[in-house]
């Protein structure tokens, strides 16, 4: 029996290192499928060219519409009514040209001419008090001069105790201000003048000058000499002193006269400070507030809170029209007109409830007596070019009708001759053409580089041409091929360098007035063509792919501009340069209207304006490309259709194929199962 075969031991198993099968199904559907999906890599590739290409489209479309943005600018009359003018002598005028209005080029001589003036009320200088007046009956200056209408300062001496010193003719005096009087410091500076020896006829004393009887005035018979660098306390500017002219009156007397009475309005004090800040009148409201009036124009005061330099600055800060100041040298408050010109001032209103311009003596009240200067027009005399003399009278200092299409701002009166150069200014037209060449020049070399073609090269990088080739493509634009563009930059080229106007024209193309294509083309070729067709190339190495080379021609952009050139041809016939200008924006414009969709707006108004239902040219080539998108993907997609239904084919099929296999293999156990159970008997 032992040689009896065992039914099944010589079956050789079905044996697969899947689950029944023991094939790796997924791998197996994959590769198959991938073979079928592989389809696709064309069409994604020129779906993705194109969709560059698209984007490149819209870069394209953005940088014309700048170029349009530039003709925009380059049609403005303004750019051909700009003037410039030189004033010989600055210091009696300046002179600038009136935006959009022509002028005459020519030398204007100005022969004589009076600057406007402003009206001013200046006043009255005896409004603050004096120290004359009386303090508890007593004269203001014989008592302490801090307690007196003298100390007009927060301090007149070094420390709160008073101490001070004034020097006169070399002499130092020592005052106190809580115990001296004027009197008393006045007589201690002439007793240590003369008791010196510095100047034996000296004397300085209170006197009446203009009106006010406290004046301090200084008479000697040697040269007076003021203050020191060691003195402390602010007497001299008390005195009113230390803008005082010291005058030669005779071959050896001498005058030193104040400024103004000693005395005045504290500034700082508030209007119901001590003594009522100074002010003769009381200001009104007392402890309240009120208003008074400047030219129609309400201004409030409130005496418990304001001071004089307050007011003021509320004064400059209104709508008054005035210019309000104090002048501590003379005592004085200042209302100057803003304008200039015979203008009023015009002070007070019923209905003003505060006394100030009373109490500041700026009215005719209370004894007081401003001063009134009325302004003055100004006048200037011009000979024009043509010899004609015309005289112009102005409220303003700034004339605009002396000199057609300048403004004369006169500085000074004089009688004195200078000349105006007036002249074209180029400038805003040498900026507005160079602004158009770099948008040009923008658009025009994107397209370049767009449409670039391909380099192919024998060479691979790194090797060197004996050491074998392979073939490369290098290089070349997302648009290479495109006609649509190409012919577009056909156009452009065309424009820029056509004719404007007729042939008799003095000026009839851009080229005329500086502004000029280039001459010269560069590309890429292979390294080692060496030069051909006329090239010249840029760099070269066996080792290097490609080379950029320049041949005759033109790419299309513009050279540099000509600025010279462009100056002569404005400055010799402006009217033509304009002309030949608009006819060449007009053109340029409308065409670039068509491609981009959007008009282009010139100073004549828009043109390039699409009709209804009209496709811009760029947007015809967008939905064009749109289109082989759009048919690619429909590829795409049935290649993907496909390969999904192949897949699931796939799957049925081994599934199958497993559930037979597993039924074969469960029919071998049974019979190896039957071979064992037979060799057991």
């Amino acid at each position: 029996m032992s040689n009896v075969p065992v039914l099944g031991t010589n079956v050789g198993p079905i044996s697969f290192p899947g689950i029944s099968s023991g094939l790796d199904v997924n791998g197996i559907i994959n590769k198959l499928v991938s073979l079928t999906q592989a389809q696709a890599v064309v069409p994604n590739n020129q779906i993705a060219s194109l969709t560059a290409a698209n984007s490149e489209l819209i870069h394209i479309n953005s940088l014309l519409s700048s170029v349009q943005n530039a003709l925009t600018a380059l049609s403005s009359p303004a750019l051909f009514d700009s003037f410039n003018a030189q004033v010989s002598d600055p210091t009696f005028a300046s002179a600038s040209g009136i935006p959009g209005v022509a002028a005459t080029p020519g030398v204007y001589v100005v022969t004589k001419q009076t600057a406007a003036t402003s009206t001013q009320v200046v006043s009255d200088a005896t409004a603050g008090h004096s120290e004359k007046d009386l303090i508890a009956g007593v004269p203001a200056d014989q008592v302490a001069l801090a307690q007196s209408f003298a100390a007009v300062t927060p301090s007149n001496g070094t420390s709160a105790s008073g101490q001070g010193s004034i020097t006169v003719d070399g002499q130092t005096v020592k005052y106190n201000v809580n115990t001296d009087s004027l009197q008393t410091i006045l007589s201690r500076i002439q007793t240590a003048v003369v008791s010196s020896g510095a100047d034996a006829g000296f004397t300085i004393s209170e006197t009446t000058v203009g009106g006010a009887n406290d004046v301090v005035q200084i008479n000697a018979t040697k040269p007076v000499s003021l203050g020191s660098a060691g003195d402390s306390g602010n007497l001299l500017q008390v005195l009113k002193l230390d803008q005082a002219q010291i005058q030669q009156t005779g071959p050896s007397t001498f005058q030193v006269t104040g400024t103004s009475g000693v005395g005045g309005i504290n500034q700082a004090a508030t209007l119901d400070g001590g003594n009522n800040a100074n002010f003769k009148n009381v200001v009104t409201p007392f402890f309240s507030s009120g208003t008074f009036t400047i030219n129609g124009v309400a201004i409030s005061v409130n005496t418990s809170t304001d001071n004089l330099a307050s007011v003021l600055a509320r004064i400059n800060s209104s709508a008054a029209g005035v210019n309000a100041s104090y002048n501590a040298a003379t005592n004085q408050v200042t209302l100057t007109a803003k304008a200039t010109g015979p203008q009023s001032i015009v002070l007070g209103a019923a209905g003003d409830t505060s006394n100030f311009l009373d109490a500041a003596g700026l009215t005719n009240k209370d004894g007081f007596s401003p001063a009134t200067t009325l302004g003055q027009q100004a006048s200037v005399t011009v000979q024009n070019p043509a010899g004609t003399n015309s005289t112009i009278f102005s409220n303003s200092n700034a004339i605009t009708s002396a000199i057609p299409g300048i403004t004369l701002n006169i500085t000074a009166s004089t009688a004195t001759p200078y000349t105006v150069t007036v002249s074209q200014d180029q400038t805003q037209l040498v900026n507005a053409v160079n602004a158009f060449v770099s948008a040009y020049n923008g658009a025009i070399t994107e397209i370049n580089t767009a449409t670039q073609p391909p380099v192919v090269t024998a060479l691979q990088p790194g090797q060197s041409a004996a050491a074998g080739a392979t073939t490369t493509q290098l290089g070349g634009g997302v648009l290479f091929e495109n006609g649509d563009v190409q012919s577009l930059k056909d156009r452009l080229t065309s424009i820029v360098t056509g004719l404007f106007g007729n042939a008799s024209d003095p000026f009839n193309s851009l080229s005329q007035i500086g502004v000029q294509v280039d001459d010269s083309v560069t590309v890429l070729t292979t390294a080692n063509n060496g030069q051909s067709n006329g090239g010249q190339n840029q760099s070269s190495g066996t080792d290097q792919l490609v080379q950029t080379t320049n041949f005759a021609g033109t790419d299309g952009a513009f050279a540099p501009l000509d600025t010279t050139k462009l100056e002569q041809a404005f400055q010799n016939n402006p009217t033509q340069v304009q002309g030949l200008l608009n006819e060449f924006t007009n053109q340029l414009g409308t065409y670039l209207g068509n491609v981009t969709g959007l008009p282009t707006s010139l100073n004549s108004g828009l043109v390039g304006v699409l009709a209804a239902g009209q496709t811009s040219t760029l947007q015809g080539f967008e939905n064009s490309i749109t289109d082989q998108i759009g048919s690619l993907q429909k590829q795409v997609s049935l290649i993907n259709d496909e390969a999904t239904l192949q897949a699931t084919q796939l799957r049925a099929e081994f599934i199958a194929s497993e559930s037979t296999i597993a039924g074969l293999q469960a029919e071998q156990a049974q019979l190896g199962a039957f071979g064992v159970s037979s060799s057991g008997h």
